[in-house]
C-alpha cells in the first residue's frame, strides 16, 4: 500500500468533515431568513377552515336531550294490588339531540326524541350541568317537537335557520350531535339527493312529501340534531337512516341518512310555540289544497280496474268538497261504488266512475303524497295543471289550491 497516496486521502477527507462540520456550525448560529410563515390556522384547506369555523361558531347551540319514561301502571283485580310493584317495568332511558333557535331557550327536535317522556333535560356542550326542559308544542305528523329550557343567557346560541328550498344536490352537509350518546360530535358529507319521501320521516299522512338525504354520517342519537350548509345555516332536522336490510332507524350507517327540510318545519313554528299540539287534520285545513278526497287505483284489484276499463295508476276522486277550487274547476265525483278488501282486512267503498288525477304540473301521480308534493310548493295563487282521466278521455284543468276552512 502506498502510505503516501493514503495520508494525502486522508488530509482529504478530513478538509471535507472539518468544512461540512463548519457549515452545519455556521447554519446553526446564523438562521436563514424564512421565506414563509405558518399559517395561524395550522394549515387548514380552506373546505376544512370553513368546517371549523361553522363547529367553533355553532357548535355550543347543539344540545344533548335525554329523557325518561315512565310505562303506565299495572292494573291488577282487587286483592292483587301487593304484586303490583313486583310487576311494574322499570323507567325506559333515552338520548337524542336538539338545538337552539333563540335567546328564549326554545329548542327544536324529533317529536319521537320525546315522545311519551315524564322527564326532560338537555346538556350545553362544555357545560357539565343538566337544565331540565319541557315540551312547548308538537307535530307529530312531521316528528317535529318544540322545548323550552330555562337556562343562562350565555348558553343560548341560537341556530340560523336557513332556506331548504335553495338546496343543490352536491353541496356540503354538515351533521352536529349525539350519536350513540356520544356528546357533540360533526360529521360531514355532501347533499346526496332531494326526493320524495320514502316512509323515512313521519306517519302515513303524507305530509312530509320530501326528504334531504345525506351521506354524512348519521346514527341513533342524531336524532332531532341539525343538519347545515357551508354558511352555517340550518337546512334539516336530521331524523332517519336507511340500513341494507331496509329498515328506517336501525343501529347501523349506510352512508343513506334522511333529515327533515326546514322550512316545511318553519311553517308551524308559530302555533309550536303557542303551545299547540298540531294532528294531521289541523295541518292539511292549514294549507292549501285541491278539495277532494283521493285514493290510489294502486289500492284497486286489478280485476275491478279491468271491469271498469281504469287506468292501472292515479288518484280516483272520491269526494268533491261544495265551493272548492275542485269543484270549480269541474272534477267530477263518483256515481257508482264497489267495495274492495284492504291489506289490514277492511272492506272499503270505493267510487269507480269518478274522475281520475293521472299527473299534476306534469308529475305522475301514483300516491296522495307526490300530490301534495307538488301543491306544497305552490306560490299563492299560482294554478297546477292536472292531467285528468275521465270516462276514457284524457283532459286539461287548471285549479288554483285554497286554505279551506
Amino acid at each position: 500500500m502506498n502510505l503516501g497516496r493514503s495520508f494525502l486521502g486522508f488530509l482529504v477527507l478530513s478538509v471535507m468533515a472539518g468544512g461540512v462540520l463548519w457549515w452545519g456550525i455556521s447554519q446553526g448560529q446564523t438562521p436563514r431568513p424564512q421565506t414563509s410563515t405558518p399559517s395561524a390556522d395550522g394549515g387548514l384547506l380552506e373546505y376544512e377552515r370553513n368546517t371549523v369555523e361553522i363547529v367553533e361558531r355553532y357548535g355550543d347551540g347543539v344540545v344533548y336531550v335525554s329523557v325518561v319514561t315512565r310505562p303506565p301502571n299495572v292494573q291488577l283485580p282487587p286483592g292483587f294490588e301487593f304484586f303490583a310493584p313486583f310487576l311494574q317495568a322499570p323507567p325506559q332511558q333515552g338520548t337524542g339531540s336538539g338545538f337552539v333557535i333563540d335567546k328564549e331557550g326554545h329548542i327544536l327536535t324529533n317529536y319521537h326524541v320525546v315522545e311519551g317522556a315524564s322527564q326532560i333535560t338537555v346538556k350545553f356542550h362544555n357545560d357539565p350541568k343538566e337544565y331540565r326542559a319541557r315540551l312547548v308544542g308538537a307535530a307529530p305528523p312531521l316528528d317535529v317537537a318544540l322545548l323550552k329550557v330555562d337556562a343562562p343567557k350565555e348558553r343560548l346560541v341560537p341556530l340560523v335557520l336557513g332556506d331548504s328550498d335553495r338546496i343543490r344536490v352536491g353541496q356540503k352537509a354538515i351533521a352536529m350531535g349525539n350519536p350513540f350518546g356520544l356528546e357533540f360530535t360533526v360529521t360531514q358529507g355532501i347533499v346526496s339527493a332531494i326526493r320524495e319521501n320514502p316512509g323515512a320521516i313521519g306517519d302515513d299522512s303524507g305530509l312530509v312529501p320530501q326528504v334531504i338525504q345525506t351521506d354524512a354520517a348519521i346514527n341513533p342519537g342524531n336524532s332531532g340534531g341539525p343538519l347545515l350548509n357551508s354558511r352555517g345555516e340550518v337546512i334539516g332536522i336530521n331524523t332517519a337512516i336507511f340500513t341494507p336490510t331496509g329498515q328506517f332507524g336501525a343501529a347501523q350507517f349506510a352512508g343513506v341518512g334522511f333529515a327533515l327540510p326546514i322550512n316545511l318545519v318553519k311553517q308551524y313554528l308559530p302555533e309550536l310555540r303557542a303551545g299547540k299540539t298540531l294532528t294531521a287534520e289541523e295541518i292539511v285545513r292549514n294549507r292549501p289544497r285541491l278539495g277532494v278526497s283521493l285514493i290510489p287505483l294502486s289500492l284497486y284489484p286489478e280485476r275491478l280496474r279491468q271491469q271498469y276499463s281504469l287506468p292501472d295508476t292515479g288518484l280516483m276522486v272520491q269526494e268533491v268538497e261544495r265551493n272548492s277550487p275542485a269543484q270549480k274547476a269541474g272534477l267530477k265525483p263518483p256515481t257508482r261504488f264497489a267495495y274492495i278488501q284492504l291489506p289490514t282486512g277492511e272492506a272499503l267503498q270505493v267510487g269507480v266512475d269518478g274522475d281520475v288525477l293521472l299527473e299534476a304540473d306534469g308529475v305522475p301521480l301514483a300516491s296522495i303524497a307526490q300530490l301534495r308534493q307538488v301543491l306544497y310548493a305552490k306560490k299563492p295563487g299560482e294554478a297546477v295543471a292536472l292531467k285528468v282521466w275521465r270516462q276514457g278521455k284524457t283532459l286539461t284543468l287548471k285549479v288554483v289550491p285554497q286554505v279551506l276552512r
